[in-house]
Parts: C-alpha cells; structure tokens; sequence
C-alpha cells in the first residue's frame, strides 16, 4: 500500500499473541513445566488453592476457593461460582482439566467450560478404579463426552480413560517436567557393573524380583538400593539367604538435592515394579530422571 506520501510501504508485521490456557489441577504445575508452554507461545492461568499468586511473567496465578482437607488436593472441592467468575473474567481458549471424570475437579470443571462455551481437555491419572454409584457413573460419562481432548500421565492412565479408542485427540503426558543438564559426566566402562534402585521398598515394588534375578546374573556387578520400607527387613535377609549380602548396598533415604550424586554412581537404574489390583506404576519419573542423567534403565511391563 501508499502512503499518504505516495510511498509504498510494507504492511505493518502481525502482532503476536499468545494462546491462554486455564489450568485447573488438584496441585499446580512445576513452574518449569509452565515455563515450557510460555516458551511454546501459550500464556497459563493456574487456578490455586493456596500459596503465592503474584504473576510470574507470562504466567499468570488466580486464588479459588476450596473446601475439604489440603492435604489431600485430589478431594478438593472448588467452588463453582469463583471457578466459573475466573474462567469467564479471564476468556481462555481453552480449559486443561487434570483430574479423572469422577472426580471433583474433573466434574466443576467440565460444568465452567460448559456453561462458558469452552473447550477443554481432561487429563486421566488413575489405571485402576472408576466411579461406582450411578450417579458418579453419569457425572463420568457427561463429563467425558463433552471433551474435546483427552490426555494421560501414562500410557495405562490414558487407556483407562478413554476406555477403547476414540477419534479425538489423545496424548501421554507425565505430570511434572525433569530438568535435563547441558552436559553429564563421563562414565567409566571397566567393571564392576552398578545397578541402582530407587523407591519406596514394598512389595509392589518388586525388589525382591530383582534378587532373585541378580542371583542368576554372571559377571562382577554391584547393587546400590535408595530408599526404605516396610520391606526392608525380609529383602536384606532374602539377600543373604542367596549368597548377595557383600554385593549390595543399603543407602536409606537421601534428599532429592544429592539424587544427582547417585544417578553419577550408577550404571543402570533398574524398576522392578509388579503390578497388583490395587496399584500399578503410576508414572516412572525416577527411571526419566536417571535417563537425563545419562543412565541406562531396566524397567517391568508394569503400568507406566
């Protein structure tokens, strides 16, 4: 075009705006995490229960009232008319929903992204249970049909909510971000092998699995065991019933700050995880967080 001059002139470049999306969770994302998505040209608004909520950037933090214990945010109740007047005064594009169909969260979302005609997406966390009464079973469904996405924090969660297939869109997504360094530090190849376990030692955890197999292991390796437990006590004397005692090491709990120190001391994280009615491996953050730190990783078919 001219302008008033005569001179062509370029049109003025697009402003960029970035995609709003409401976040409803029963806990608030990592703020590395929200980060992540301002860096992807999406510009969050978390909906809190509690804690600080001066704006931190592009991400933008919004107290709602909350009844029921705070230490238990998958029982919040968020009340409807503060969640609704935050979605309304905030015009989001979208609603991203963490929390399975039955739930509390799930059900006050999905009925504030309906009222204000706004898509949202529902992100699944359970792989065992669902709703039992007829009512719960309704909210579920209604809940569920008027998604326009669905996601889980594993690949099990996920199926689990979708109950089959569906047409829509579907995605994996694990629950908080890993940091993963520029750099990791060199490791030596000369033996012995080190595997490394991490968690909380019970039986669905599966150590005692890994006994029995490292017991049928050639070769000079070592075992290096993070955490404690109820089962403790029974897999240190399995240890020594199958000759393994001088093999392995019995490291307690440590805090997250020295995990690093440890991922370096290790060659293969090993997740023995077995499956039972009541649970299964829910997401696997430990054996990604070793991975980015340059470990090799031995895992079971179970849940994530």
């Amino acid at each position: 075009m001219k302008n008033p001059h005569g001179v062509e002139s370029k049109p003025d470049s697009p402003i960029f705006v970035p995609v709003r999306v409401f976040l409803l969770a029963p806990e608030s994302p990592a703020r590395d995490v929200l980060r992540a998505l301002v860096a992807l040209g999406i510009a969050p608004v978390v909906a809190r229960s509690t804690g600080d909520t001066s704006a931190d950037g592009q991400i933008q933090y919004l107290r709602v009232a909350t009844r029921g214990d705070l230490r238990d945010p998958m029982d919040l109740r968020w009340s409807r008319k503060a969640l609704r007047a935050a979605v309304r005064d905030t015009g989001p594009s979208l609603l991203h929903i963490v929390g399975d169909p039955w739930t509390p969260t799930a059900e006050v979302g999905a009925a504030a992204a309906r009222d204000l005609k706004v898509p949202y997406v529902l992100v699944g966390t359970s792989s065992l249970g669902g709703p039992t009464s007829f009512t719960a079973r309704w909210q579920a469904r209604r809940v569920r049909d008027g998604a326009g996405g669905f996601a889980g924090i594993s690949r099990p969660a996920l199926d689990h909510l979708i109950g089959g297939s569906t047409p829509l869109p579907t995605a994996v997504i694990p629950p908080s971000g890993l940091v993963i360094p520029p750099t990791t530090p060199p490791r030596l190849d000369p033996p012995p092998v080190v595997f490394g376990v991490i968690g909380r030692l019970t039986r669905e955890r599966g150590v005692d699995l890994l006994l029995d197999a490292l017991a049928e292991t050639y070769g000079d390796w070592r075992l290096r065991i993070l955490g404690t437990g109820p089962a403790q006590e029974a897999l240190e004397a399995q240890a020594q019933r199958l000759g393994l005692s001088s093999r392995l090491e019995w490291l307690g709990a440590l805090p997250r700050e020295e995990l690093a120190a440890f991922f370096a001391s290790v060659d293969v994280l090993v997740a023995p995880s077995r499956s039972t009615p009541q649970w299964v491996e829910p997401t696997g953050m430990v054996i990604l967080e070793g991975m980015a730190q340059g470990c090799g990783a031995i895992v079971t078919r179970c849940g994530a």
